[in-house]
């Protein structure tokens, strides 16, 4: 029974075990269930309604049913997060907006695993070597959870768990083919026996992205290099040894190009060949439910190969006398994009009861952060930076019905000093299954190194500054984040509903924004440069609902909708002929809604939708203004057996209303279609 036990803490790569509603059926067994176990607000497994924020599951039923081919598509069944697509294979996504294509105001973790980008922050979602159907749940907080998981928890922060080997069959594959030159295939092979689990991931995409774009000068659709190709797998074993350590091992790998540029002159077509992979290992000691040990190693590594060579004449849109006119030649300039960059971490923590009412969790973490890029930063050497964390949250019932949570992070780097990240939480249950949080929490978010270190120009073989495009800034400092929020959670098992509100105040203050500086002698005609600085102060509020029907558990619909009113201004230019602003509030869109509903019918088919809607909002850094659109995803789904064997032929919808602008002017995203068949042995 002990191994047992282990087993199931393995199956949630967590440190205790948390029960699964996986396999309910009807609407009676779904809601004995009560609220879904939850881990990553304060790294202590509780039911969602002692959650010190407001957060959201989404469980394997909800992730098969919305035929997402990408991770953040399935954000849209959050409320309150907007998703766009930067390019065919550059994916954002954010909670409340203020993002460029990056986010780097989010934090996201795999199986415990930070995957946040140490050279220009946010995920490369379509980078990671994790596929999609090796996912069992994603916990979303919504809201800074910085006290629980460091400094990027900035607006909110993404738990992903993936599929422990004894929840998949022995044998998958799936087969998908669309349009705009998709193709992708996946097969996993798992094994159980004894004390040792472990599943083995492939698979294989193509995708060309957006084909074409419109020119903004001439009006005119034009060929666009947008295409991805990936190869990826990926691993995970859990072992429970004589002495009952239990043990975790994963590693995964992916390697693909990635086509660059808008073919027009200042964007030549390129290539990017990726390279990303990682290796984690997990050991957890257990010596009863409120009393373990866990102990986390990880190391992630990522290559982006990027070259162009080009005339400067084409680089900057110019005639090629002009440049022959300033520079007495128009010679091709290589240009090296290519980043390498690695983390590697460290880190312990330790759960523990130290009272009847009163539980703890705390542990130290060490990392450091290796990039090399020589355009970017203008250097041949490597960027190092370490960062010391110590956090801890201490959970008090002061009452059956009220419940206390004090959590902090402390965190320390040589480029952002110490940084106290506290938050403090009351959860009363004023009647069963319904009840109120209040918090009050402080969130830091830390510069990322390019933030802190680019030195982004074009210059000739000599030396000579030919435009300086980007600066770097050591002295900036930290960006802070003040949140009130205060949230209501009830559950009606009669109705098979779950109701979900909040209301929520943040004030944000030294804001890292890239500033337009004219103050540049460079050659070229109106010189500036992009220089990190802290800018702008802003204070957001809003209220947010989720209101879920689940009377079996392939059976929902929810609804969600986001309020939000940003206010603000920031320095959008300096040192020119005057001091420009920017409206901050342009930057978060006022509404955000989404209907997901999923549904079996009889005969094995399965049906679902999702309608999102997102009022018009600014994309930051290469992104526009752009409207507010309307989308429209759809499912059918046919299940049948072979030779007593599972499979489906499945056929997803996407965006079936009119084609929108996503992040930027130039992408028009419109209707795409997946086709997939896929089979499962037992």
């Amino acid at each position: 029974m002990y191994k047992a036990f282990l087993r199931g803490v393995l199956l949630h790569a967590s440190a205790c075990a948390i029960p699964s509603v996986a396999t309910a059926e009807t609407a009676d067994e779904y809601y004995q269930s009560g609220f879904p176990v939850v881990l990553s607000a304060t790294r202590l497994a509780h039911p969602q309604y002692e959650a010190p924020v407001a957060m959201t599951v989404i469980d394997r039923a909800m992730i098969e049913a919305s035929g997402a081919v990408d991770i953040p598509d399935l954000l849209r069944l959050v409320p309150g997060f907007q998703v766009a697509r930067a390019s065919g294979h550059t994916i954002t996504a954010t909670y409340h907006g203020l993002s460029d294509q990056h986010a780097r105001r989010m934090q996201v973790r795999i199986d415990g695993r930070p995957v946040y980008s140490p050279s220009i922050g946010g995920v490369r979602w379509t980078d990671l070597p994790v596929a999609i159907e090796d996912i069992e749940r994603i916990e979303v907080v919504r809201g800074p959870n910085a006290a629980a998981l460091g400094s990027n928890s900035y607006l909110g922060a993404i738990n992903i768990t993936t599929l422990h080997a004894s929840q998949t069959p022995r044998f998958s594959a799936k087969a998908q083919t669309g349009n705009k030159g998709f193709r992708r295939g996946f097969a996993r092979y798992s094994h159980s026996r004894d004390a040792l689990d472990y599943r083995l991931s492939l698979a294989r995409r193509l995708d060309d992205g957006f084909q074409e774009f419109v020119d903004q000068d001439s009006g005119a659709r034009l060929q666009r290099h947008d295409s991805m190709r990936t190869s990826m797998v990926n691993f995970r074993a859990d072992h429970v040894a004589a002495n009952n350590d239990a043990w975790e091992l994963q590693f995964g790998y992916a390697r693909g190009p990635r086509g660059e540029g808008m073919s027009v002159h200042h964007d030549p077509d390129r290539t990017r060949e990726l390279t990303s992979h990682y290796q984690q290992l997990r050991w957890h000691r257990s010596e009863s439910p409120d009393d373990s040990w866990t102990l986390l190693a990880y190391h992630n590594y990522m290559d982006h190969n990027e070259i162009t060579v080009t005339p400067l004449s084409s680089l900057f849109g110019v005639p090629p006398a002009q440049v022959i006119a300033l520079f007495g030649r128009d010679d091709p300039i290589a240009v090296d994009f290519s980043v390498l960059e690695q983390r590697f971490g460290i880190e312990l923590q330790r759960s523990l009861r130290l009272h009847a009412r009163l539980r703890s969790t705390w542990g130290v973490g060490l990392r450091e952060d290796r990039v090399k890029g020589r355009v970017l930063f203008n250097r041949d050497h490597r960027i190092e930076s370490s960062l010391q964390r110590l956090f801890g949250n201490l959970e008090w019932r002061l009452r059956d019905d009220l419940v206390a949570n004090l959590g902090f992070t402390l965190e320390h780097t040589e480029f952002a000093g110490t940084l106290f990240s506290p938050r403090l939480a009351v959860n009363y249950q004023f009647r069963p299954r319904h009840g109120m949080h209040l918090s009050l929490s402080r969130a830091l978010r830390h510069p990322s190194i390019l933030e802190t270190h680019a030195d982004l120009a074009v210059r000739l073989s000599d030396g000579t500054l030919i435009d300086q495009i980007m600066l770097g800034n050591t002295r900036v400092d930290p960006e802070r984040l003040h949140a009130y929020e205060i949230g209501y959670l009830g559950q009606f098992p009669e109705l098979h509903t779950t109701v979900d509100l909040k209301l929520f105040h943040k004030d944000i203050d030294d804001r890292i924004t890239a500033v337009k500086d004219k103050a540049f002698p460079e050659p070229l005609p109106s010189p500036s440069a992009n220089l990190f600085t802290n800018s702008g102060r802003m204070s957001i509020n809003g209220a947010e609902v989720s209101i879920t029907w689940r009377p079996a558990y392939r059976t929902l619909v929810g609804i969600n909708h986001n309020y939000t009113r940003g206010k603000g201004q920031a320095l959008n230019l300096i040192n020119g002929p005057g001091v420009e602003y920017e409206d901050l509030g342009e930057d978060i869109p006022t509404h955000t809604s989404s209907i997901f509903a999923m549904h079996r019918l009889s005969g094995d088919w399965d049906l679902s939708l999702l309608y999102y809607r997102v009022r018009a909002m600014k994309w930051l850094g290469d992104g526009d203004r752009v409207p507010g659109y309307d989308r429209l995803d759809t499912r059918i789904k046919k299940g049948f057996r072979i030779n007593g064997q599972r499979a489906h032929v499945a056929l997803t919808w996407q965006n079936l209303l009119d084609e929108y602008i996503d992040f930027r002017q130039e992408n028009t995203f419109d209707t795409r279609v997946y086709f997939e068949v896929g089979l499962s042995l037992n």
